[in-house]
């Protein structure tokens, strides 16, 4: 099947990895369904479209994949163009940064709402035409859904709940021919970093005491924040991975971006914690 024939549906396309990704798959001929939030993203990504000369295979679809309805007429709106889907990238995810014992538990539900239920609400929405298209599902994940890190626990609990589904996922959907697929990339300057770290600051701003004893830590994580946001891999890099994996028969079921995830991952698990946790503390001079 050559790709001007096969079709994806790509969550959180406003900015950063679904953007970019979009983008890049429309180009190479792939029918993208594109989800943004606000109708200012969705002109702006036309606009961008039109300028690479890929606007006529770029549909970018208005959805709250939090809001049942959202997904509903997503599913309705690819179904009436497709009966068969072949690929879906739930991509769209945010972060509530924060010390736990400071976290407003509206936030920690806030998280998981977006990052693990949402993301199976789209996958069961869609599952009847991957099923019928035997396509491939696409879960981004991150370093942070395998190795755990201060301030982020919220972030980083969601992840690892994401990767526990894509796990179970790829077991049951095996037999009709869909593949599930986990991507665990690093830092890339994306727009979520700077939004959690404001998110997490005007949190802690609406409290009496602020970070409390807390905010020498805050202080550190937020330098983490602020090179995350200029620094990393390209996000281009990520969109290349995502067309290997399309392109690929049989995929992995992990892919990590870039390749120095995969030794940070062993790293850690090779670690006792006791180990693991000093090094941290003493890198954060926590």
């Amino acid at each position: 099947m050559s790709a001007s024939s096969k079709t994806i549906v790509i969550t959180g396309c406003s900015t950063g990895f679904g953007r970019v990704t979009a983008l890049h798959l429309a180009r190479q001929g792939w029918r993208v369904f594109a989800t943004v939030r606000k109708h200012s993203d969705r002109e702006s990504l036309l606009a961008e479209a039109a300028a690479q000369g890929a606007a006529e295979r770029l549909t970018p679809v208005i959805c709250d994949i939090t809001q049942a309805e959202d997904v509903r007429n997503l599913a309705q709106i690819v179904a009436a163009e497709t009966p068969q889907l072949n690929a879906l990238l739930n991509n769209a995810g945010t972060a509530y940064p924060g010390p736990l014992e400071l976290m407003p538990l509206d936030d920690l539900r806030a998280q998981f709402e977006l990052n693990v239920i949402a993301q199976m609400g789209v996958t069961q929405a869609l599952l009847p035409v991957l099923k019928a298209g035997r396509g491939t599902i696409i879960n981004v994940s991150s370093i942070g859904g395998r190795i755990a890190s201060v301030i982020n626990g919220p972030y980083c609990a969601s992840k690892f709940a994401l990767e526990a589904l894509s796990d179970t996922l790829r077991l049951e959907v095996a037999p009709f021919g869909v593949r599930v697929v986990v991507i665990e990339p690093g830092a890339s300057p994306t727009a979520i970093w700077e939004t959690g770290r404001k998110r997490g600051l005007a949190g802690l701003a609406r409290r009496a005491g602020g970070a409390g004893d807390y905010a020498p830590l805050v202080a550190a994580v937020e330098k983490f924040y602020a090179r995350s946001a200029t620094h990393g891999f390209p996000p281009e890099r990520f969109a290349e991975t995502v067309l290997e994996i399309l392109n690929t028969p049989r995929p992995r079921a992990r892919y990590t971006l870039p390749r120095r995830v995969a030794w940070m991952i062993r790293l850690r698990h090779l670690a006792p914690d006791w180990l693991w946790d000093w090094g941290l503390r003493r890198a954060l001079k926590w």
